[in-house]
């Protein structure tokens, strides 16, 4: 078995790419909750390392990936906003551009997850919306009842045995 933690960067002003003071706090704070990690993996953009690294991680590579939602949902605008997990899996099922796009995620990281040895740990941090969606792919009838999206530095955690996602809970910050 290995374990999936992925996790929604820290808070950062609005218009800012950087953590601000709030955000490396509450990255620290959290940081110090959380078991050792085998490898850790961030979306190249800089509020994501810099979560990382404030969360007392060192980063061991940056996916592309983890850092671009798709352009085009395939769906109305006014449906591009989920306001719940059961949202992103509706949005998943009926967009194939997002279905693509959420396979995608959980295809990558099945393949982050090889790298890590039986037993160990994976983190990610990216952004709202990738996380959700990835995890809705991974575990569809599980995900889509874990409520409102994430919140700064919330996640989920997973379980892969090797063939298959088996379980997972969200990770809501207090």
């Amino acid at each position: 078995m290995r374990t999936l933690e992925h996790r929604r960067h820290s808070r950062r002003d609005p218009s800012g790419v950087r953590l601000n003071a709030e955000g490396r706090t509450l990255a620290r704070t959290i940081g110090r909750t959380l078991p050792k990690f085998d490898r850790v993996v961030t979306s190249p953009k800089l509020r994501a390392i810099e979560t990382a690294e404030a969360m007392g991680f060192t980063v061991d590579a940056t996916e592309p990936a983890l850092g671009e939602m798709p352009e085009d949902a395939g769906v109305p605008i006014e449906q591009y906003r989920p306001q719940s997990f059961e949202d992103f899996s509706r949005l998943v099922r009926a967009s194939r551009a997002m279905g693509e796009f959420a396979r995608h995620q959980a295809a990558l990281w099945r393949r982050e997850l090889e790298k890590v040895s039986d037993g160990g740990a994976l983190l990610l941090i990216s952004h709202s919306g990738i996380v959700e969606a990835g995890a809705v792919a991974a575990l569809p009838r599980i995900a889509r009842a874990w409520g409102p999206p994430l919140g700064y530095l919330e996640g989920v955690r997973l379980t892969w045995d090797g063939a298959r996602w088996v379980s997972g809970d969200v990770r809501r910050v207090p």
